[in-house]
């Protein structure tokens, strides 16, 4: 959580106290990475598409961010990584705030007919933004304390990990599409794909110590 004080100085009391939580931050810069872009092209469709694609690649950052936290905070002996590690909950719903904001960059201007963009929201896109949009709500809710005390531990890391595996798959397979397909060379999908593969094998790493330690890890992907 981070706190925002409105204290002019350190001798008086805060008149303004607002926790507000990391993925506030984090969808909020999704959304002006968006909106920036949509801004300097004039609303048109280039710069439409442009924004889905920017959005589309901070959250595979931030994704992989919250895929490595677990491993990284239980793998490295450091005061960073034990940081990073009890921000995990804070980066899964940031991944569903960012993500949130991709879905409405790629279908608002579809869905309000924009004149640029043929077709406007096909059905295919719209299953996608549905069982998408089903799986940060999953995700989400799974990630909240409350949900822990209602269904358990062993339930909420099944969900986890099948909720991160969705997203792991989208941006593989997105990355792994470009790298093999038809595309104009785009150096940042091989970097997804290759984020991806090591955020899998720490994964493997950590749910291995974790087998000879006894213990069970927190799902990472």
């Amino acid at each position: 959580m981070v706190a925002i004080d409105s204290g002019l100085d350190s001798g008086r009391q805060p008149i303004l106290n607002i926790k507000l939580p990391l993925a506030f931050f984090i969808g909020g810069a999704a959304a002006l990475i968006g909106l920036g872009a949509m801004v300097v092209n004039d609303f048109s469709e280039s710069g439409l598409r442009l924004a889905s694609e920017l959005d589309w690649r901070f959250t595979c950052l931030v994704f992989f961010v919250a895929a490595i936290a677990g491993p990284v905070g239980r793998l490295l002996p450091f005061a960073f990584s034990k940081t990073l590690g009890a921000l995990r909950r804070q980066l899964i719903w940031s991944v569903c705030a960012s993500y949130g904001v991709y879905l409405a960059t790629l279908l608002l201007p579809n869905w309000f007919g924009h004149t640029g963009i043929e077709g406007g929201v096909t059905g295919g896109m719209m299953l996608f933004a549905l069982f998408s949009g089903l799986v940060i709500l999953v995700m989400a809710y799974a990630a909240s304390r409350e949900a822990e005390i209602q269904f358990g531990a062993a339930t909420l890391r099944a969900l986890l990990s099948v909720a991160m595996s969705f997203f792991w798959l989208t941006y593989a397979l997105t990355g792994l599409a470009h790298l093999s397909g038809p595309h104009r060379p785009d150096a940042f999908y091989g970097v997804s794909l290759g984020l991806m593969i090591f955020a899998l094998l720490l994964s493997f790493a950590d749910q291995f110590i974790a087998k000879l330690r006894g213990i069970a890890a927190a799902p990472s992907l």
